[in-house]
């Protein structure tokens, strides 16, 4: 199998999931709807790149299409109107700069960048997304990266990514396309879910919405250090997401179930029961989550002349 970072065959297979069995748990736990096809593929690898550290899933199909994504609207906690990845965004962005976004949902980070005084467009292939994003007043692209590059020849000075890359079935073209309508020492800004978190807190890769169809690749810190012998850009910035407060209960639960995988159940119920679980709560309300490190990572790289 070849990395779709690298087109190398330098890879691992690590896992094989039954996609009748994932389409299952979201119906019951979720009350979402995959899609047959999805449903009807006879199985999903999980595969990782010992070059760059990549971890995703084979085939391509595996990857949600609009049907998923339109489900998903109804949850308030999707398309969040502020996320920490927006405010440590703007910081590494100069003031007056032209900026993409590459996916803006319901463009709240459009507009949070639009009232510092950036000059702020995107592109987002869901219609209803995007039409809610350009009731907001913005100009939104309903096309993908290769079309946008030769609809115009203007560079923009910062690219954005939140929460995308991990959703696309090549990454590598993703970034490409994204470099193709960034000026050279502009800068291309990601966040994804921080890969190193989610392996202590969900060691066996159980999290619904962190596998196909909703996450097809897993990112960390050393896979973005990788990228700079394979693409023209220069690592400038990572930032690591503090504990957020609406997480300390997904935080808490999650650990659970890591003591009980490692110490069995009676010495996870010593550590994390009624009695201990609201004090340490508690806790990381009042500061400690600062200490501890969250769900997302963002990535700041320069693109090199």
């Amino acid at each position: 199998m070849k990395s779709p970072l690298t087109g190398e065959t330098n890879t691992e297979r690590l896992k094989v999931l039954i996609p009748a069995d994932i389409a299952e748990h979201w119906r019951t736990s979720m009350g979402i709807d995959v899609g047959a096809t999805f449903a009807a593929l006879p199985a999903i690898e999980y595969w990782r790149c010992k070059t760059t550290g990549l971890a995703w899933y084979s085939p391509s199909e595996a990857a949600g299409g609009g049907g998923l994504y339109a489900q998903l609207e109804r949850f308030d906690w999707y398309y969040m109107a502020d996320k920490w990845e927006f405010r440590a965004a703007l910081r590494a962005i100069l003031p007056g700069s032209r900026v993409l976004e590459v996916g803006v949902g319901f463009g709240h980070f459009l507009r949070t960048a639009a009232a510092h005084g950036l000059d702020v467009s995107g592109v987002e292939l869901n219609p209803s997304a995007s039409n809610r994003a350009r009731a907001m007043g913005f100009e939104v692209f309903e096309a993908d990266l290769a079309a946008l590059s030769g609809r115009t020849s203007v560079l923009f000075d910062a690219v954005c990514a939140f929460q995308v890359l991990e959703h696309v079935p090549d990454p590598r073209g993703l970034l490409e396309g994204m470099l193709k309508i960034l000026r050279p020492g502009g800068r291309l800004l990601l966040s994804v879910p921080n890969a190193a978190v989610m392996r202590v807190i969900d060691p066996k890769g159980e999290d619904l919405l962190d596998q196909p169809p909703h996450h097809v690749s897993h990112w960390d810190e050393g896979v973005f250090r990788a990228l700079e012998g394979l693409l023209p850009v220069r690592v400038c910035q990572v930032s690591r997401e503090p504990l957020a407060q609406y997480h300390i209960g997904w935080f808490l639960s999650a650990y659970s179930s890591v003591l009980r995988a490692r110490f069995g159940r009676p010495v996870a119920r010593l550590l994390l029961n009624c009695v201990t679980k609201p004090p340490i709560h508690w806790l990381l309300s009042c500061g400690l989550r600062y200490l501890v490190p969250g769900h997302t990572l963002l990535v700041v790289l320069e693109r090199r002349a």
